[in-house]
């Protein structure tokens, strides 16, 4: 009986080598899934070290333009990372101070208040509800402002027992917030210490691999850099429309901001919280004060928007869709916000560097 030698797959059977082709892809499978499991463990226990490397080399890369503008000026590079660093802190530590101070008043005020009487409730609510009558519009707001300013003052009352351990998470949070931001700065500083990158890849691969970090480094830049240029205009223009009704400007034109600033879904919800605000306020000047905000957020959408993303991402309405809609479901919101700048950097990646399209045209239009 001649029997197929186990060492030379040829002579196997094709049921034979069927089978072991599956157990080959199994094993793979295997060894695949545990890797992967292995590295997902690893990248979980070293979130926050990853996130504040991530977080540096963002911060590196917005302040790469101004920088470089500067330096193109004639002022030398460490100067302009010093005043672009300085003047990129001063308004976010201005702005973080007043909304920390904001909090513990606003926590002191209504935690050690008497609880407010349904009488006392009904006058701050008395504006709000006449301009809902106003539009015809007549609802009780009574019951529904007795249930808020229990949860408001259920929170803060939480808030204020658990400060303990809110600050100490706070101080646990420093140490990524530090390493991000001494990152961000050695990395303005000496841009060329992203080049070791190449020193891991092959010798052929080290230019296509330096252009396609300056690609999506560029992107990532103009993405959130726009993103963040139109926060701040909308924040100022709701936060001067807001303290028309007696709102906080600040935190207004901050929340406002913010929520406009996040890319892909904050546009739409950036009109709540200024809006919010000045209901809550109940000013005489509230329905101005309301007309501006909206006005001011029309504008933001129709015409800000289009003039400072267009052309950004050069991608087209359903790329922005699927890459969106794909990096919510795997990431969730931070999936849905940089899969747009990474897909944009994908495309741009594979087209051709601009000088040899340039060559190309020349040479065929000889």
């Amino acid at each position: 009986m001649n029997l197929p030698s186990p060492t030379d797959p040829k002579t196997w059977p094709p049921f034979a080598r069927l089978i072991a082709w599956g157990a080959l892809a199994s094993a793979a499978l295997l060894l695949i899934g545990a890797g992967l499991s292995q590295l997902a463990a690893v990248a979980s226990a070293q979130g926050g070290l990853l996130s504040a490397l991530v977080a540096g080399w963002l911060l590196a890369t917005l302040a790469d333009a101004p920088i470089e503008a500067l330096a193109r000026r004639g002022m030398s590079r460490r100067r302009a990372v010093v005043l672009v660093w300085v003047l990129g802190a001063v308004p976010v530590l201005i702005i973080g101070g007043e909304l920390i101070f904001a909090l513990a008043q606003s926590l002191t005020t209504v935690v050690a208040g008497e609880p407010p009487t349904s009488a006392q409730i009904a006058g701050l609510i008395e504006r709000p509800a006449a301009l809902l009558q106003s539009v015809g519009l007549k609802i009780d707001l009574l019951p529904v402002a007795i249930e808020v300013i229990n949860l408001i003052r259920s929170t803060a009352e939480l808030v204020q027992e658990n400060l303990a351990g809110i600050a100490a998470g706070a101080v646990a949070a420093l140490g990524p917030v530090i390493l991000a931001l001494g990152l961000g700065v050695i990395l303005s500083a000496n841009p060329g210490y992203l080049d070791i990158l190449t020193t891991f890849a092959p010798a052929s691969s080290g230019a296509s691999l330096h252009r396609s970090r300056q690609v999506l480094e560029s992107i990532l830049a103009r993405f959130i850099g726009r993103h963040i240029l139109m926060g701040l205009i909308y924040g100022v223009a709701v936060g001067l429309a807001a303290s028309l009704a007696g709102a906080d400007a600040v935190l207004a034109g901050t929340l406002g901001g913010l929520v406009m600033a996040i890319p892909s879904i904050g546009q739409g919800p950036a009109l709540l919280p200024p809006l919010l605000l000045v209901l809550l306020s109940a000013g005489p000047a509230t329905l101005l004060s309301i007309a501006l905000i909206v006005v001011g957020w029309l504008l933001c959408m129709t015409l800000l928007a289009p003039r400072l993303l267009n052309g950004v991402l050069r991608l087209s309405g359903a790329t922005v869709f699927v890459a969106g809609a794909v990096g919510g479901l795997v990431a969730g919101i931070p999936g849905a916000i940089f899969a747009l700048p990474l897909v944009a950097a994908v495309a741009a990646i594979r087209r051709p560097p601009a000088p040899a399209v340039v060559k190309r045209r020349a040479s065929a239009r000889r």
